[in-house]
């Protein structure tokens, strides 16, 4: 892994609970993962939806990962992210 590896939207959850899961679970196989909504403070109640993200490199495998898990995955509206 490079120190300016890329990370890239692998999907989009419509709660950070939900997006939380499957960083943990992507966690427990060995590919780290962020949230970067996850820690969003929520107003009135509302859920916000929740990118899970990871380095370029670990992409396929994470997707694999998630899918053997049988998580639902929902495809980013672009397949990289800032």
């Amino acid at each position: 892994m490079r120190d300016d590896e890329a990370l890239v939207t692998i999907a989009v959850f419509d709660t950070g609970f939900e997006a939380g899961l499957a960083r943990g679970a992507l966690e427990g196989a060995g590919i780290r993962a962020l949230v970067p909504e996850e820690h969003r403070i929520r107003g009135g109640g509302h859920a916000f939806p929740a990118r899970l993200q990871v380095l370029e490199s670990d992409r396929n495998r994470a997707i694999a990962a998630l899918r053997r898990l049988q998580i639902r995955l929902v495809s980013p509206p672009s397949t990289h992210d800032e």
